[in-house]
């Protein structure tokens, strides 16, 4: 297997289709898993040929222990009652500038505790250590079951053209009734759709970051972000300290979906990493140069990718042959580079003491852009 360690954040479900093509050129992939393996995990399910072909690797730095069935009780109570467990947890924070307007953090710190303790069945109060962690995988969790609905929203719109709803509009006063309905739904959906994502990717990053806090984090090649909003996170605690901005390098093409049963898929993944194995070490081997060059000098030959030779362009033409754009779409990853500072002790994470990667000078990050329309 064609091997560049990599973790993604601040994802917590990474099985599902828009995430599959990632692993065909980081793997293994790691992330953040807010629930350890119970008894049931010996069933076979949709992520395990992704774990078992070592593609993507769980790191659990917070085990619920006993507490483990109380925990995936409340998130299945939340997906059932989305709407009425959202504005309590739009409030979920441990910074006090997120919070509510008029709502004192003390106090909304307690109303969710109650509520927590409650869901819980608990016989006894939880330590603040322990109801912050609570807090920040609730945020988590939440985020990503509201992502999935959003997304969900995306597809129903796109059924739509602008034209089709342009003419439903127009029809709006004429005949009140089922144009009216579905316009008023359409707007509904746009209306969601559009609301700023900011504050609720930064609130996601920050919960993130306080759980890997809870255990040395596994030693990677690269980390990458799911938003831009999450790598601008990274990006301002690196201008902050270093004063300077990072250092683009590279965007490296991928598909946007490989469609397939989650077996099929880690076959087309291993039949194309094989293929691939010259181009991908090429490319590896220019970035792990570039993290491990001193002094970094911005306009040196040596600080530039491609090195020598056209690998990207090499990559894309096996994109083409594989997973043809007009079936697979595409997405680019943007790489990053940041002189002097690894991304792990920008974070303040502690790093497994696995002597893996001593030499790295520079931190190397991803972002995983949006999908292009082919």
């Amino acid at each position: 297997m064609n091997s560049f360690d990599t973790f993604l954040f601040p994802d917590t479900d990474i099985f599902h289709e828009k995430y599959y093509p990632l692993l065909l050129f980081f793997a293994p992939l790691r992330f953040l898993q807010l629930v350890e393996p119970g008894s049931e995990s010996d069933t076979y399910n949709e992520s395990s040929p992704f774990i078992e072909s070592g593609l993507c690797q769980a790191h659990i730095p917070a085990p619920l222990g006993s507490n483990r069935e109380q925990f995936l009780r409340v998130i299945s109570d939340i997906k059932e009652q989305r709407e009425q467990y959202l504005t309590v947890f739009n409030g979920m924070t441990n910074d006090a500038t997120h919070s509510p307007a008029g709502v004192d953090t003390t106090d909304l710190k307690h109303k969710i505790g109650s509520i927590l303790l409650q869901r819980l069945d608990a016989k006894h109060e939880i330590s603040d250590k322990e109801q912050n962690l609570w807090q920040d995988r609730l945020v988590l969790a939440m985020a990503e079951i509201l992502e999935r609905s959003e997304e969900d929203l995306q597809e129903q719109l796109s059924l739509f053209s602008e034209e089709e709803i342009s003419v439903f509009r127009s029809l709006q006063g004429v005949n009140n009734t089922i144009e009216d309905n579905l316009l008023a739904e359409l707007e509904n959906i746009k209306e969601r759709l559009d609301k700023p994502q900011l504050e609720h990717n930064i609130k996601r990053f920050k919960a993130w970051l306080r759980i890997m806090k809870n255990r040395p984090v596994p030693r990677v090649k690269v980390w990458l972000a799911a938003t831009r909003d999450c790598a601008d996170q990274v990006f301002k605690r690196y201008e902050t300290v270093d004063k300077r901005n990072p250092v683009p390098l590279l965007k490296l093409a991928l598909p946007a979906h490989i469609d397939a049963s989650a077996k099929y898929v880690v076959k087309q993944i291993e039949a194309f990493q094989l293929k691939t194995t010259r181009i991908h070490q090429g490319l590896v081997t220019d970035f792990e140069r570039m993290v491990m060059t001193v002094p970094y000098v911005g306009d040196s030959h040596q600080s530039l990718l491609p090195y020598k030779t056209d690998w990207a362009d090499q990559w894309e033409g096996m994109l083409d042959e594989y997973f043809p754009a007009s079936n697979n779409g595409r997405i680019e990853i943007t790489f990053y580079l940041l002189p002097n500072r690894q991304v792990a002790r920008l974070l303040s994470l502690m790093e497994s003491n696995d002597g893996m990667h001593d030499q790295i000078e520079h931190g190397l990050l991803g972002i995983l852009g949006s999908s292009k329309s082919t």
